[in-house]
């Protein structure tokens, strides 16, 4: 994932290590928090990879560059669909959306959504099932956490169709065709 983070910020440009690591902290992306003794080991791999290219900078600082092959797996992974499944996955791709045409991002917003769906019935199920089950043992509180749970699901499948709904109506408008065309016989030339 850190590497994945590091490759997407570096699509906007050449970067040294302490601006990289605030911008994984930044409010444009606003990842985690990444100490200096998990970037770099990440920096070293991806350039032994062949994803990053590094150069001396001004100062003494080394600057950071994604190479085209950089580029093309950042894209690769950008693209991949199972990240629809996992939380932390998902959210940071939304971040390099901007990467992605409407296809592609309708696409992963999608199968997020479907997930989403096919989890949130699976909870209300066992919730039934469990408070049915276990009424006499169950406290307050777990019955809070497991709605709270599932209130949260309803809200991101909400956000994600206003998402959907948008990206759809970005999509370029198709031209319709004007009837079939005519094309002139041997008499009419």
């Amino acid at each position: 994932m850190l590497e994945f983070a590091i490759l997407g910020i570096l699509t906007d440009g050449p970067l040294h290590g302490y601006e990289l690591k605030r911008r994984l902290a930044g409010s444009e992306h606003g990842f985690w928090t990444v100490s200096f003794g998990s970037l770099y080991p990440a920096l070293r791999r991806i350039e032994k990879q062949g994803f990053v290219s590094v150069s001396a900078g001004e100062t003494r600082r080394k600057v950071y560059q994604l190479t085209p092959d950089g580029k093309a797996y950042f894209q690769e992974l950008l693209e991949d669909p199972s990240a629809a499944e996992k939380e932390r996955a998902f959210t940071l791709k939304l971040s390099f959306f901007r990467f992605l045409d409407t296809e592609s991002r309708l696409g992963l917003l999608e199968r997020r959504r479907a997930h989403l769906t096919s989890r949130l019935v699976e909870s209300r199920r066992s919730m039934k099932a469990s408070v049915s089950r276990t009424r006499q043992r169950m406290d307050a509180y777990t019955i809070a956490l497991m709605r709270r749970s599932l209130s949260s699901t309803e809200a991101d499948i909400a956000w994600l169709d206003e998402l959907i709904e948008n990206e759809r109506a970005a999509r370029p408008k198709r031209k319709k065709p004007r009837g079939p065309s005519r094309r002139p016989g041997p008499n009419e030339i």
